[in-house]
């Protein structure tokens, strides 16, 4: 298969994942901080830790694997834009709390989702 259609593959996986768990989770936890957002970010950065982390370390997936995963669907379904999006949003309503939340919960839960995913990737 060629590598663009995996990609392009990956990411309109991603893509509706994204759509679909950021629905999800603001019909749940309501709209007003950006949780949908933070978990998807968190969830991506920990796959995208984990997948790596097994395949750098033992070489298990295939350049064609590494395309899907880590190019195409985690590329698409991380948010760091809508991320942005929502900071500068909470800055101009004048919320800086919730501008900070974000900033602080998202960097910090994403490295160490990404520790957490790199950490079980060695042991797995």
């Amino acid at each position: 298969m060629d590598k663009y259609l995996i990609m392009a593959t990956g990411a309109i996986l991603g893509a509706f994942s994204r759509y679909w768990m950021g629905n999800f989770i603001g019909d749940k936890m309501g709209t007003h901080f950006a949780y949908g957002v933070l978990l998807i970010n968190l969830i991506g950065s920990f796959i995208l830790g984990l997948f790596l982390t097994m395949n750098l370390d033992r070489g298990l997936f295939t350049p064609n694997a590494r395309l899907f995963v880590a190019v195409g669907w985690c590329a698409s379904f991380t948010t760091y834009s809508t991320f942005s999006w929502d900071t500068f949003r909470y800055i101009q309503e004048g919320n800086l709390k919730l501008a900070a939340a974000n900033v602080s919960l998202t960097l910090l839960g994403c490295l160490g989702a990404t520790w957490a995913g790199a950490t079980l990737g060695k042991i797995v």
